[in-house]
């Protein structure tokens, strides 16, 4: 099996630009054949995780609770995340319930502000965790090389 063949298995797993295709290509062919056919077989058993998959489901979905962050291996982001969004759930609540008394104005402005850059912080996340994971990928083919 050649180069080509394992690249098209794998090319929507990592970046994008180009250059990491070509440089795999290298690093490859520098290999003995049978370091190479070890490579292959071992290329399946590593967990190469899905960018579309994280996108969608983690990213697109379930994004204000953190999940496409745990799903990368972010954890201290993932749980930043998700107690953002459990407080601006909570003091929502808050604010509900004691809607009878005027004085909740500060409360409304800070849900506000966190809904604000809860939404932000998804948005940016769409870009930036699709980009780190097709990183990742990369450095677990490369160290699956050496």
């Amino acid at each position: 099996m050649d180069f080509n063949s394992v690249l098209l298995i794998i090319q929507d797993k990592l970046p994008k630009d180009g250059v990491s295709s070509v440089m795999l290509k290298d690093k490859f062919e520098s290999l003995s054949q049978d370091k190479q056919k070890d490579f292959i077989s071992k290329l399946s058993q590593i967990k190469l995780k899905s960018p579309a998959f994280v996108f969608w489901v983690g990213n697109f979905l379930l994004g204000n609770l953190g999940v496409a962050r745990f799903m990368i291996g972010d954890m201290m982001l993932g749980f930043i995340r998700l107690g953002l969004t459990i407080l601006g759930i909570f003091i929502g609540i808050f604010i509900e319930l004691s809607s009878f008394n005027n004085n909740t104005e500060y409360l409304e402005f800070i849900s506000g502000f966190i809904f604000l850059i809860n939404w932000i912080w998804w948005f940016v996340d769409l870009f930036l965790v699709g980009k780190k994971l097709r990183k990742q990928n990369l450095e677990k083919i490369i160290n699956l090389m050496q």
